[in-house]
């Protein structure tokens, strides 16, 4: 069995993350080209990975499932012309090799076969959404009934009704794409016929390899012209091998098929200057973020783009005066993608850790701070375990207040807190302090589930999805007394995570007695596996995203409630806070947790 480095680990949990947004929640959180170097990357390193042989969709109101009788797989990626030529080089036998030029659709793929109309799915078994077809105009070449193609909204149907097509929240649909995967996710819409579904060789082109290597650039920039001006939503162009036969004898991987492949477009984006880098520290590292001139891509301003860590910022060489090219591609957080050195250049320096000025060190792939007391590791950890153990009403706020005045250093010191010691709590009055002891007593006197356990000891890459999926069918102990060798053979686990699972364990040894011991333990529910209250939360401040792509993200997630009001609210979400608001000094009167909007996210993704 190959080892499984800590970098692989993280990068399919961030490839994990970023499918959830985009098939589930259809929020994109980053672009097609950084996901692709992150997949590329991960496929170098660990080119056996399960989870990338894996085919994803979005999600859909199924009637069943249907198994394709001939796989549907997804497409491998080129994004330059000379990339096209070059693999259709490797293809073709002759100059006379025929290959069919074709738009990509952005929408959800399908196949409708003897009057059943199904999803991609995972490519070998899809979901029945025959009861869709009510909403659907066909558009097919094929004489016969069988074909594959895109469930789409045109663009002039989109532009149409996008003003009265809403989610269930009320909020309007940003894009074609998104639209298409709400309306085949509900079960409560009137059936009209709003969407398409489009043959894949509805429209198309043929070339020989002789004349596809000749057009040139500037031609394939006019049919790349082309394509986007249709009136169907597209993301790229499809090449693919004429001849069947032949197509078939070449093959497949698990993920693509080896005749046809992908030509992506660019995402829109702007050049701009990075003038300074912040950092940001988080549970186990320190997260560099960009400053630049601000540049309106898409209609947005943006002046804070992502650079996800130290080794993305050494592998663009990046230094500040530099001029980035920065991409925002449905809706999603900037990103830099390519660079240029700009004229005056000063080297991007490690700064110390910005909460305790201990020495940042980098350990590929990020800056972790070499202080493993550091307050601001231990406040985010804390901080987390809150979350996952059910408290509410303690936010990150107060639990520095804790941490600075009590000496509170974990879950155990706060279950031990009593009311007295919140009244020593600065700004903390009578009424304050016993909502909030309150709320840590309920937890302590109702119990916990042991995943809840599992996920606040804060093991790296052991979140609560993880931690759930572990203790569904043991228990806790049963764990702990797991071998090394048995661990590896679960799901999503390899020879990294085993090994910090078994030192995460050992090292909470005694934590883990003393939560079990003080705290009643609930029996896993079959209805409501998460066993965690529902969070009424208020949103405040100016975010980098409107407030309601936070709602989706939430209500996606489960156990949330939005409310627009401070008043009976578990949690209150703000854009920055280090600023002060009215709703958080009343928020704060009450005793209310206080969540900062990067740190909702962190949770989120974990």
């Amino acid at each position: 069995m190959n080892k499984r480095t800590a970098e692989a680990i993280q990068l399919e949990n961030e490839i994990r993350t970023h499918d959830q947004a985009y098939w589930v929640l259809n929020k994109p959180l980053i672009n097609d080209v950084v996901y692709d170097q992150v997949v590329n990357r991960l496929l170098k390193i660990d080119p056996d990975n399960a989870y990338l042989k894996e085919v994803r969709s979005p999600k859909v109101d199924s009637s069943g499932k249907v198994t394709h009788l001939v796989k549907m797989l997804s497409l491998d990626k080129a994004y330059t012309y000379d990339e096209i030529v070059k693999w259709a080089k490797k293809i073709a036998r002759s100059g006379a090799e025929v290959f069919r030029v074709m738009p990509k659709l952005d929408g959800v793929s399908g196949q409708l076969m003897k009057g059943i109309l199904a999803t991609r799915g995972d490519g070998e078994v899809g979901e029945d959404i025959t009861n869709k077809l009510s909403f659907m105009h066909i558009l097919k070449n094929h004489k016969n009934d069988d074909v594959r193609g895109e469930i789409l909204f045109t663009k002039s149907k989109f532009a149409q009704i996008r003003d009265h097509l809403t989610r269930k929240s009320g909020e309007k649909y940003k894009n074609e794409r998104n639209a298409v995967g709400g309306i085949l996710s509900r079960d409560d819409m009137t059936p009209a016929k709003v969407l398409t579904f489009v043959d894949f060789e509805y429209v198309y082109t043929d070339y020989t390899f002789s004349e596809l290597q000749n057009i040139g650039e500037s031609v394939w920039e006019s049919i790349v012209l082309d394509v986007k001006d249709m009136n169907f939503p597209t993301d790229g162009i499809v090449v693919r091998v004429l001849d069947v036969d032949y197509a078939e004898s070449l093959g497949a991987t698990r993920h693509h098929s080896k005749s046809s492949i992908a030509f992506k477009f660019a995402n829109p984006g702007a050049w701009s200057v990075l003038r300074s880098v912040l950092f940001s520290p988080g549970k186990h590292d320190t997260t560099p973020v960009g400053k630049i001139d601000t540049v309106e891509i898409s209609g947005v301003s943006v002046s804070s783009p992502n650079l996800h860590n130290w080794k993305n910022v050494l592998k663009h060489d990046l230094h500040i005066g530099d001029e980035v090219w920065v991409e925002r591609a449905g809706d999603v957080i900037p990103d830099i993608t390519k660079t240029k050195p700009g004229k005056d250049r000063t080297p991007i320096e490690i700064p110390p850790c910005p909460v305790c000025e201990s020495e940042l060190k980098y350990v590929d792939p990020q800056l972790e701070c070499s202080n493993d007391d550091c307050p601001g590791k231990l406040l985010n950890k804390l901080s987390d375990a809150v979350i996952r153990i059910g408290i509410d009403r303690l936010g990150k706020p107060t639990i520095e207040k804790m941490m600075d005045t009590l000496k509170v250093e974990d879950l155990i010191d706060i279950f031990h807190v009593t009311l007295d010691d919140l009244l020593t709590l600065e700004r903390f009055g009578k009424k304050s302090a016993e909502n909030l002891f309150n709320e840590i007593d309920k937890v302590f006197q109702e119990g916990v589930f042991e995943w809840q356990i599992l996920a606040s000891m804060n093991i790296p890459g052991i979140g609560r999805s993880l931690s759930k999926d572990l203790l569904a069918e043991r228990s806790l102990y049963d764990l702990v007394d797991m071998l090394r060798a048995d661990l590896v053979t679960l799901d999503n686990i390899g020879e990294e995570r085993a090994e910090a699972i078994i030192k995460g364990l050992s090292d909470n040894a005694t934590y883990m007695e003393t939560l079990c011991s003080m705290i009643p333990i609930k029996e896993p529910e079959t209805k409501d596996p998460d066993g965690v209250s529902l969070y009424k939360v208020c949103f405040t401040g100016r975010f980098p995203e409107k407030k309601a792509y936070y709602y989706d993200l939430l209500k996606k997630d489960g156990g949330y409630e939005i409310l627009e009001k401070v008043k009976d609210i578990d949690m209150l979400v703000v854009a920055d806070p280090s600023k002060q608001s009215n709703k958080m000094k009343a928020a704060e009167k009450k005793g209310i947790k206080i969540i900062g909007i990067d740190e909702l996210l962190g949770g989120l993704n974990d």
